[in-house]
């Protein structure tokens, strides 16, 4: 295999591994793991914070990590650690314990993620190659997609509990090829020349963009936390729940590929926006329609933009704040995402129910979506936009 080919699949089955499995296998299992142990929406969304918080302190300790050396033994622990707390999970039943792994789950697939996606992003740009990245992130879709079919053809045949150990399992057999090809590597250059009409992305005002990006956390979280036990609890759709987030993983796999190309094209902002205006409305879509193909597009217009929104804003902030841009996104992403199914599982455990939390998330995405019209209208003009 190509050595370039050889570090896009390892970086492709670690995001498969930590956030298509160890950070998103939560989804399709809730409703199951709510059926075994007859825990409310207020205790799923307590879980769900969890792991997020665990997301958002590894993502801020990861920023912190020195390459090389360090940075490699950060990947291969994170990618350890994912695994085994995915496997921990079906070998108890205490909340306490669920709490404690999936904090760590978070903290794990912050450190796998971070530290790859760096490896594998700086080993393209020395080649000119950084459009390739997308490659990358494709794997969480591809992650989403099997562990979403895992529970559609193991759930007779398994509880909660087991369907934890298998997935654990399944990302266990991907962990070594991933071990080994993810590194620090010297890729050969280029043949081909870049396409000299490709937009580049060009930096907006950072203040307007982390309200941006922090919104995005929130609102999308809702959806990638309850929308299978939001089928599901539909009459007549029971049966389609499994197969929304298994689409919703589908439409994720060449989302970034699709997003990139559209922004090489129309400019960068421009193509942020036109995502956002697509999952606000793929977030809406349950909340106004409760038919099996509003559910669908749904899936679709939500996978097809959660992972590009991150692809999309990343290059437009990352520079900011003396080159803290990146680490300042992720945190407000992270403490966005964090609030965002707590909130939610509060609300319908309360006086609300699911669709309000989808209007209010739909709501949050759009005031997300206010800040990057004013981020863009306030960047100053130059000779080509993006």
């Amino acid at each position: 295999m190509h050595p370039t080919n050889r570090l896009l699949l390892g970086g492709f089955l670690t995001l498969a591994i930590v956030m298509g499995v160890g950070r998103f296998y939560y989804t399709p299992l809730l409703p199951l793991m709510q059926h075994d142990h007859g825990f409310g929406v207020d205790v799923a969304g307590l879980i769900a914070a969890a792991n997020f918080a665990g997301y958002l302190a590894g993502s801020l300790l990861a920023s912190f990590v020195p390459r090389g050396a360090p940075r490699l033994a950060a990947f291969r622990l994170g990618v350890v650690a994912s695994v085994m707390t995915t496997l921990a999970m079906g070998l108890t039943d205490e909340l306490g314990a669920w709490l404690v792994l999936r904090t760590l789950s978070g903290l794990a697939s912050a450190f796998a993620m971070i530290s790859a996606a760096g490896m594998v992003a700086e080993a393209l740009a020395a080649v000119g190659a950084e459009a390739r990245l997308g490659w990358v992130f494709g794997g969480v879709g591809i992650g989403i997609a099997a562990s979403g079919l895992l529970v559609l053809f193991a759930a007779p045949f398994l509880d909660s509990a087991g369907l934890w150990i298998a997935g654990g399992l399944l990302a266990a057999i991907f962990a070594p090829v991933v071990l080994a090809a993810v590194r620090d590597r010297t890729l050969p250059a280029r043949t081909d020349a870049p396409d000299p009409r490709r937009r580049v992305p060009r930096p907006l005002p950072f203040w307007p963009l982390l309200i941006n990006y922090s919104c995005e956390g929130l609102g999308y979280s809702v959806f990638a936390t309850f929308i299978v036990a939001i089928v599901k609890s539909r009459p007549g759709l029971e049966a389609m729940g499994d197969w929304v987030w298994i689409i919703v993983g589908l439409a994720g796999l060449p989302s970034c590929l699709i997003w990139s190309r559209i922004a090489e094209r129309i400019g960068f902002s421009a193509a942020l926006a036109a995502a956002y205006a697509a999952q606000i409305v793929g977030v809406l879509l349950p909340a106004v329609s409760s038919s099996g193909i509003a559910a669908l597009v749904a899936a679709v217009l939500f996978g097809g933009t959660f992972m590009a929104i991150t692809v999309l804003t990343m290059p437009l902030g990352r520079h900011g704040l003396g080159g803290r841009g990146f680490a300042i996104l992720t945190a407000g992403f992270g403490l966005g995402q964090m609030l965002g199914p707590l909130a939610a599982g509060f609300l319908v455990a309360g006086e609300g129910d699911y669709n309000l939390a989808l209007i209010g998330s739909a709501a949050i995405l759009a005031l997300g979506l206010s800040a990057l019209v004013v981020a863009i209208r306030r960047r100053p003009e130059t000779p080509v936009a993006a």
